[in-house]
This record gives C-alpha cells, sequence and structure tokens, in this order.
C-alpha cells in the first residue's frame, strides 16, 4: 500500500478504536457567543480520511498541490458487503465496536471483541475477552479463541489482513462508511448467520424512519450546509464523500463544497475563503469527549471575527452534533441520525 494510503489508514483506524487523531490542518476561526446544540453522548467508532485536495481558493495558501487520494472512508461509494459461508460459524470475534452493535442488535453471540478507550461495548459482550484496539488487534489473542471466523471493518482490510493470513486466522471484512453501507452490511450479517428476519425488521425501521424524514422535509427550501469536523489541532470541511455528507444529500441540502472537485470526504480549508459561500447552517462535529470539543469550537468561534459575517452565526444556526449519532462513518443509529439532522434544521 502506497504510504499515502498508510497514513489514511492510521488515522482512520485511530478513531474507530478509542476517539479522534487529525492531521495538520490550517484553519481560522471564530464567532463572538455562537448559540450552539449541547450534546453530550458518545460515539461509535469510527474512521477518517483527510488529504488536500485543490480547488480555487478553499484551500490556505499552502495546500495548493492537487493529491491523489485513496477514498476507503468514503460513504456509499463502495460494492455491498457480502458474506458467504459453508455453515454459520459459532466462534466469533469483530473488530470494532460498530460491529459489536450490530452483531447486538441482530442477537449474535461473539467470542471475542475490541478494546476501547471511550466507547461502550453492548451489555451481551460486557464479560467477553477483549482482543485488543481495532488498529492493532492481538495476533495471539485471537488465535487463542480458535475463531471460525473474524470480522472487522473493510477499512482495516490492507492493513490486518496480511498478519491475519500469517497466522491462519480467517478473516471477513464488512463496509461501515456510509448509509447505505450499514444497511447493505446488517442485510449481510443477518443472511450470514440466520437472523435475515431480524435484519430485514432493523433495516424495514430504518427505511420507515427515513422516509418519514423525506416526507417532512418535502417542499422546504433546501439550505446551504457548512459542515465541519474539528480535532484540537485542526479544523476540515466534510463534503459529500463523508458520512455526515451524505446525510445531507439524501436531504437535499447543498454543502459548500458541491461545486468544488472533491475526491476526499474531509478536506482542509481557509475560514476567510469559505466567507463567500456564506452558509446557512454550520453542523459541527468530532471524535474527541463532546465537552472538550465544545469548548475547542466555542474558543475558536469566538476568537475570530472572520465568523461573524456568516449568515449561519447571525442567525444563530451552528449546531455540535452528537457523536453517539454523528461520527465519521456510519453506525447502526444512522436513520435517527438523519431524523435529528432533519429536526436540526427544519425544526421538529
Amino acid at each position: 500500500m502506497r504510504n499515502k494510503g498508510l497514513i489514511c489508514l492510521i488515522l482512520i483506524v485511530m478513531m474507530m478504536a478509542t476517539g479522534c487523531s487529525s492531521k495538520n490542518t490550517q484553519v481560522e476561526t471564530s464567532k463572538d457567543g455562537t448559540k450552539v446544540q449541547d450534546n453530550k453522548e458518545q460515539e461509535k467508532d469510527s474512521d477518517i480520511d483527510a488529504k488536500e485536495d485543490n480547488k480555487e481558493n478553499v484551500h490556505s495558501d499552502e495546500d495548493n498541490k492537487k493529491e491523489e487520494i485513496d477514498d476507503m472512508t468514503s460513504a456509499s461509494k463502495r460494492e455491498e458487503s457480502k458474506l458467504d459461508f459453508d455453515s454459520i460459524p459459532e466462534k466469533v470475534a469483530v473488530g470494532t465496536i460498530g460491529l459489536t452493535e450490530i452483531f447486538d442488535a441482530l442477537t449474535i453471540d461473539l467470542v471475542g471483541v475490541p478494546s476501547s478507550k471511550s466507547h461502550n461495548i453492548p451489555e451481551r459482550y460486557a464479560d467477553l475477552p477483549a482482543i485488543g484496539m481495532s488498529m492493532q488487534p492481538d495476533m495471539e489473542k485471537l488465535k487463542s479463541l480458535e475463531l471460525d471466523v473474524f470480522i472487522t471493518d473493510s477499512a482495516l482490510q490492507d492493513s490486518l489482513e496480511e498478519s491475519l493470513n500469517d497466522k491462519k486466522i480467517k478473516a471477513e471484512f464488512v463496509q461501515t462508511s456510509g448509509y447505505n453501507d450499514i444497511i447493505a452490511s446488517i442485510e449481510s450479517i443477518g443472511k450470514a448467520f440466520d437472523k435475515e428476519d431480524k435484519a430485514n425488521e432493523i433495516i424495514g425501521n430504518m427505511k420507515k424512519i427515513e422516509k418519514e424524514v423525506m416526507d417532512k422535509i418535502e417542499g422546504k427550501d433546501s439550505k446551504k450546509v457548512m459542515i465541519i469536523f474539528g480535532t484540537p489541532e485542526s479544523f476540515m470541511l466534510a463534503t459529500d464523500m463523508s458520512y455526515i455528507g451524505d446525510l445531507a444529500n439524501r436531504m437535499n441540502l447543498e454543502n459548500i463544497t458541491d461545486d468544488m472537485d472533491i475526491k476526499s470526504p474531509y478536506l482542509p480549508f481557509s475560514i476567510e475563503s469559505v466567507v463567500a459561500m456564506n452558509p446557512d447552517v454550520i453542523l459541527r462535529f468530532t471524535h474527541t469527549d463532546p465537552e472538550t470539543s465544545k469548548k475547542m469550537f466555542e474558543k475558536e468561534f469566538s476568537e475570530n471575527p472572520v465568523w461573524n459575517a456568516l449568515d449561519a452565526v447571525k442567525n444563530e444556526q451552528v449546531f455540535d452534533l452528537d457523536p453517539h449519532y454523528f461520527g465519521v462513518v456510519a453506525n447502526i443509529r444512522c436513520a435517527e441520525a438523519l431524523e435529528k439532522l432533519a429536526d436540526m434544521i427544519y425544526g421538529e
């Protein structure tokens, strides 16, 4: 794998396992007294890819070299996940928190689960052996469990497959980056483990919620949104190739990145260049602790008067997204996330 791809992968997996790490991104921010929603729940494991992609003046002056990027975290851009076993596996371990949530919803027993410093394992699996972090599972622990199969996220395939093969650990990889990925993975896992009725029930409920949301917002004026992914070190814009950008696109919202020649879910930006785009709504999300993140965003928005020029700030349409529903990758709550986003932007 290319060095760039490896760097992307490391970033993605660190956030799936424990919370967030980020690239060096240049951003200047601020607004005095921005009113935001206070959300405090934690979020599912997840993943991030941030590469520079030159387009007009959205990047900072230092980011004017266009780069090809690895889109393995892009939402709804890959083929569906499909598992195929000769018989139903009995001894199964999974590699991400998000997958534990799917297996829990499908009432499938496991024998091993990932370690996590920031996310809760479903109660069903609370007493199971921990196999290590998503990015670096303990191969000896996996081997000792004498698994029928180890299942983890496809974003980790390039970094883990060789080691798994060396240890003769059978592995399968499923996709969870976007809304459609989650539905496809639930369907595939349900079929492979003889839980099709439960999978269909979950998917049916998700589609019911989605239809209710779309019916509710039908005929409403589209709004222009700016989606900011933030860490204590950097800010990036989320495009329609990201999970939250994908949700916004489903609601026919106009992302300020829509007119850019983008090949990445995330890209660095300069706030001065975004002022001309003047979003109606600003959505802010992160993988760090919600309280820490809220303080980070408030500090940035209060120390740079440039933010005051944006309609979203003037009209108090700046929202902090609850990481329990909104993260870098999708989770089993993505239909509920769509519902929450619609209520946030268009009112209940």
